[in-house]
């Protein structure tokens, strides 16, 4: 290949990422917005190398030829509260919606306090990045979404307490 066909095939490659993930459509990735690319490339790369991508960094191949450190978890979210939710094993957010969420509110790194923030919260942070990652979202209410995958339709309630004094996360799931 000719470093002409090169850059032009990275050209594509690159306006194909920004119409994607620029979700205002200023022409322009935020910190937000490039985060969510990084974080579904990292989560594609893991799911394929069948690698936790909380673990140890390691360099994966992704099929655009990008060399990328999978494991990278941001400290921002580390300190937050979840409940019910393993780290220790590995996790597959392209699989799991629970992990996804996990992977996602983790690199957001706040939480939300009450059932309005929550709504908002996900609609601004989670709902597309999960979406990309195959788990269609299909409402947002208050702390609770309804989403299908490859496992079916669930309803999660994903803020324990929210509204009270000592919210957490949690995957709080029923049927439908």
């Amino acid at each position: 290949m000719s470093s002409i066909q090169s850059t032009s095939l990275l050209n594509q490659l690159a306006s194909s990422l920004l119409q994607q993930h620029d979700t205002n459509k200023d022409n322009a990735l935020s910190m937000e917005e490039f985060s969510g690319l990084v974080s579904k490339l990292l989560a594609q790369a893991a799911a394929s190398a069948g690698t936790n991508p909380y673990a140890a960094a390691t360099s994966t191949s992704v099929g655009t030829g990008l060399a990328l450190s999978a494991g990278v978890m941001p400290a921002g979210g580390a300190g937050l509260p979840f409940e019910g939710f393993n780290f220790e094993r590995a996790q597959d957010p392209n699989a799991s919606a629970k992990d996804a969420f996990a992977m996602l509110a983790r690199q957001v790194g706040t939480l939300p306090r009450t059932k309005v923030e929550a709504e908002q919260w996900f609609n601004a942070n989670i709902k597309g990045q999960m979406e990309a990652l195959g788990h269609r979202v299909n409402w947002v209410q208050g702390d609770k979404f309804n989403f299908t995958n490859h496992q079916g339709t669930f309803t999660v309630d994903f803020v324990r307490g929210a509204d009270g004094d000592n919210p957490a996360f949690a995957w709080q799931a029923e049927m439908g």
